[in-house]
């Protein structure tokens, strides 16, 4: 799915949810205003008995369907809070990707004697150090000097 078609479905969806989320407001208003209604005219003196019973059974069954509407609400409400939780889950799990991938890790490698030698530009430019010396020296002068020290 191109980027053009995944904005403008997320457009729609957002128009959507707020033209729902707009309607339900009305319709819980009215649906609050007629259950107003309802009970003054259950509690009302001057209702005829007959009519109260159905007056207070409308007002329960319109306490129900608000409930229901609210339900429906969080259940969106839900929804959407779940849709957006995916999509800073999968917005993080592609930056540590992408951080992963950019960390450069040096590997531990432990050098062989010869190879130090020749990794230290210091010594190999100073012939004077102690290594370089008693290679040059023969097997009996090192002797003499371990027996003179």
């Amino acid at each position: 799915m191109d980027e053009d078609e995944f904005r403008e479905e997320s457009e729609v969806k957002k128009s959507i949810n707020a033209w729902r989320q707009s309607e339900r407001k009305i319709m819980i208003e009215t649906v609050q205003d007629l259950i107003q209604t309802s009970h003054k005219y259950a509690k009302s003196q001057y209702t005829p008995s007959a009519q109260r019973a159905r007056w207070t059974k409308l007002a329960g069954q319109l306490i129900w369907y608000k409930d229901q509407i609210l339900k429906n609400f969080s259940l969106e409400a839900m929804t959407i809070e779940l849709e957006a939780l995916t999509k800073r889950v999968r917005e993080s799990e592609e930056r540590r990707e992408r951080e992963t991938r950019t960390r450069n890790y040096q590997t531990i490698v432990f050098p062989k004697p010869e190879e130090s030698k020749a990794e230290n530009p210091e010594e190999a430019q100073n012939p004077a150090t102690p290594d370089a010396s008693k290679a040059d020296v023969p097997e009996s002068a090192k002797e003499n000097a371990l027996k003179t020290a």
